[in-house]
């Protein structure tokens, strides 16, 4: 048997809509239904049904309205209706009622469409029909206009009769929030069957923000531990831990050294991660082996772990499954009481014990505002209204995991991201800062100084850097990458990561692990030579000679090198006449260049990422090749546009295609050197040129085994 619903109109508004409206109504399939309707006398209800009863009173009073239409439904269900507003179809009933029965739900709000000049706008995502919980339900009212009108949703009418008093005197958004707390299985339709009216300035009302809300118990709770003068127990040596996948566990060396360097007080870092590859962590075991201060922990989750995480959506933002692991903290170092979480982009310039030893007073985490990304675009008043600027940084927290533990806030935690990553943008930092909202200490800026602050517009955020502890070269401008163009205010902190990488190449003599890769620069202009320089000295490669060549002759060539000079060393300089033969000058270099493998650049193109030095190498190395080929992209100054083409990111064998085959299928790659790391010895081997394409020929002549990368390692510039 069908249930029956109770469709209560309120036939306000012009008489034209309440016929539209009661259209609606009397055309659907579903016809299990009654409908009461009350009016002011302003319209007629000019229609005879048996299941239509009207009622004459006065409209001013909304909350008056739902208390009689309670007293006078027969029916389990009621579905308020406005009579600007209309079912959209035939089937609209129909379709509700069995999303209801699905769902086995006391409560849906639904869907809506706009109705404008006779036409449907659907300004809602259909996203997924989901259950409303109790860690959602504020996030679901925030998104979704159902909750802000009162027509379109189903209520069962027992709810209703729970709410008493409260019936008649809450908001519109307030009692479908309170409806969401007392219904066993409240659920999201997101069928759009209701059409919400914006005809003559009417619009759906804005969310508004509750006075003091909170997602979890974690406020209430720091009022209790406050409250019972709890004061945590702060060791003497540091916690630290550090959260990585393989991409992140490739960066993390410096960060780990920058922390060794600077804190001789020392203590454990633990490692947390799933799966990294025997290389990786191979070094990162010897990194920790040269360590005096800190102990280096590697901490494998468990299937149990995996199994959790890999239950989180990623939907919707871009972060990896690794930024969440640092939620699980308290289980997987269940000895430990106090830890310090710091993000992989992050580098330790200062002692980091006067933030070690911050009072917490009762709150589970310490924490620094986010004022150099996430305050100032916005993205934290949508998230908190007006607490936005309490918006918090979720790279670096000191956490007491002691408490965390003793209130079980793992689980809760957990099972609130379970039920609302939907909702982020910015994944578990988002959870974060819903979660503990007012439960968090907040810290000083210099604890967590995202590099963009350095080019801020606020004197007071700015910070020099000895005034800081920890740098976070947070969103895409880290310093392993071209750093060309950013702003020159945060050029410092960059130099002083690089200068840490020299520091701990040297420290452990990476230099002599690798072959000496001699970089030859070919300079004509000025123009662009500090977007090669840079390109060069981000690469992850250790071993690098640089050579330039200037053929320019202009002054601005020496005022570059002497600033890459002085972070950099010792960068060899000669100059040359603009009319040499840049074959026989690349020739020249067979004896005179140091390194045992050579490449080729000019200086108005650049290499792409900073990894195509140490890939190209070790597949030349592992191949026991003579001359590695790879592919470019074409950078067009006129737009700023970049060309491309698919690749596959693999290595082709070459050896057995005839110098002619190749130069003719790469008829883009092999026209010049840029590109190619070969053998300084084939400069000593091969047949003197007079062009560089006579020059790749002659190479490809004088090499046994060659190869080609399928993949964009540098960059062509064309005007």
């Amino acid at each position: 048997m069908e249930a029956k619903i109770s469709l209560v109109l309120l036939a306000n508004g012009s008489q034209a809509a309440l016929d539209r409206c009661l259209d609606s109504c009397f055309r659907q399939s579903y016809s299990e239904f009654e409908l009461l309707v009350f009016t002011d006398e302003t319209v007629q209800v000019a229609r005879e049904d048996e299941r239509l009863r009207v009622y004459e009173t006065s409209l001013a009073d909304p909350g008056a309205l739902r208390v009689a239409a309670l007293r006078r439904a027969t029916t389990d269900y009621l579905m308020f209706l406005e009579a600007a507003d209309f079912l959209v179809g035939t089937d609209a009933l129909a379709i509700f009622m069995t999303r209801l029965a699905e769902q086995q739900s006391d409560l849906a709000i639904t869907n809506l469409v706009f109705y404008k000049e006779a036409e449907l706008i659907y300004p809602f995502s259909r996203a997924k029909t989901r259950p409303i919980t109790v860690n959602n339900y504020l996030l679901c009212a925030r998104l979704y206009g159902g909750f802000r009108r009162l027509g379109g949703n189903l209520i069962a009418k027992d709810l209703l009769t729970r709410l008493g008093e409260q019936l008649g005197t809450l908001a519109t958004q307030d009692l479908y929030l309170k409806l969401c707390l007392l219904a066993k299985r409240p659920v999201y339709l997101s069928d759009a069957c209701y059409a919400y009216s914006i005809e003559n300035g009417r619009q759906l009302p804005a969310f508004s923000w509750q006075a003091d809300y909170h997602l979890g118990p974690a406020a209430g709770l720091v009022k209790q531990i406050q409250a019972s003068h709890y004061q945590a127990s702060v060791p003497e040596k540091l916690t630290l831990a550090v959260c990585l996948d393989e991409y992140s566990a490739g960066k993390v060396d410096v960060l780990l050294y920058s922390l060794e360097r600077n804190n001789p007080s020392g203590g454990v870092i633990y490692l947390i991660y799933e799966e990294l590859t025997p290389q990786t962590k191979a070094w990162l075991v010897r990194l920790g082996q040269g360590f005096v201060n800190f102990k280096l922990e590697f901490i494998k989750l468990s299937l149990l772990d995996r199994h959790l995480l890999n239950k989180i959506s990623l939907a919707g933002n871009h972060l990896p499954v690794s930024a969440y692991y640092r939620i699980l903290l308290p289980n997987l170092l269940p000895e430990v009481d106090r830890v310090l979480y710091l993000d992989y982009d992050t580098l330790v310039v200062n002692d980091l014990t006067s933030l070690w030893q911050s009072d917490l007073e009762g709150h589970f985490l310490g924490c620094i505002r986010d004022l150099g990304v996430t305050i100032k675009n916005g993205w934290s008043n949508d998230l908190l209204g007006k607490y936005g600027e309490n918006y918090f940084n979720s790279g670096v927290l000191l956490m007491d995991l002691a408490l965390l533990r003793k209130y079980s806030l793992t689980s809760y935690f957990y099972q609130f991201i379970l039920e609302a990553t939907d909702f982020f943008v910015l994944g578990d930092q988002d959870a974060y800062n819903l979660y503990f909202k007012d439960a968090v200490k907040y810290l000083g800026v210099e604890n967590n100084y995202v590099c963009k602050l350095f080019s801020s517009d606020l004197a007071s955020e700015h910070r020099k850097l000895q005034e800081i502890n920890v740098l976070h070269f947070l969103s895409a401008e880290k310093p392993w990458r071209d750093a060309s163009n950013y702003p020159k205010e945060m050029l410092p902190a960059v130099t002083s990561y690089r200068n840490y990488r020299q520091e701990l190449r040297a420290k452990y003599n990476l230099k002599a692990e690798q072959p000496a890769l001699t970089v030859l620069v070919l300079v004509t202009t000025a123009l662009e030579l500090d977007r090669c320089l840079e390109s060069i000295y981000y690469q992850d490669y250790p071993n690098l000679e640089l050579v330039v060549v200037d053929m320019s002759e202009a002054a601005a060539v020496l005022t570059s090198l002497q600033k890459y000079q002085a972070i950099y060393g010792d960068i060899k300089y000669c100059q040359a006449s603009s009319t040499t033969n840049a074959a026989e000058l690349i020739q020249s270099w067979a004896n005179q260049a140091k390194g045992e493998l050579m490449t080729v650049i000019s200086s108005k193109d650049c290499f792409n990422k900073n990894e195509p030095f140490r890939q190209m190498v070790n597949y030349l190395q592992q191949e026991q090749l003579d001359l590695i080929g790879s592919m470019h992209m074409r950078y067009l100054t006129e737009d700023g546009s970049f060309r491309v083409f698919p690749v596959s990111g693999e290595f082709e064998d070459t050896g057995s295609h005839s110098i002619t085959d190749l130069v003719a299928s790469y008829a883009g790659e092999y026209q010049q050197l840029s590109g190619f790391i070969f053998k300084r010895e084939l400069l000593a081997t091969s047949e003197p040129a007079t062009s560089e394409l006579e020059l790749v020929k002659n190479l490809l002549a004088a090499s046994q085994k060659r190869a080609t990368w399928k993949e964009y390692a540098w960059i062509l510039t064309v005007k």
